[in-house]
C-alpha cells in the first residue's frame, strides 16, 4: 500500500511542475492536468478502498477533463497555427 501513496504523491507533484514551471505549451499544461487527476485517482484509491462509485466518478470526470482539453486543444491549434500560451494573450498593438 505505500507504493500507492508514493505514487499519488509523485504524480500530483510533477502534474504541478508541469503547471507551474513548463507553461509555454498549451499541451504541457494539459498534460500537467491529467497527471495531477492520475494522482487524485490513485489517491481516492488508496484511501477509499471500499467505495468503488466514488472512485468511478473520479474517473470519469478524469476522461471528461480529458476530452475537453482535447477539444481545446484542436481549437486552439485551428484559430492560432501553434499551442503557444503567447498566442493566447491579447496584446493592443
Amino acid at each position: 500500500m505505500i507504493w500507492t501513496e508514493f505514487l499519488a504523491v509523485f504524480l500530483m507533484s510533477m502534474g504541478f511542475f508541469l503547471i507551474f514551471r513548463m507553461n509555454k505549451h498549451l499541451l504541457c499544461l494539459f498534460v500537467g492536468l491529467e497527471m495531477m487527476s492520475l494522482g487524485l485517482l490513485f489517491a481516492t484509491h488508496f484511501l477509499l478502498m471500499n467505495n468503488f462509485w466514488l472512485i468511478l466518478l473520479i474517473l470519469c470526470l478524469a476522461v471528461c477533463e480529458a476530452s475537453v482539453c482535447l477539444a481545446l486543444l484542436v481549437m486552439v491549434m485551428r484559430l492560432c497555427g501553434n499551442d503557444l500560451m503567447s498566442s493566447l494573450l491579447m496584446d493592443g498593438a
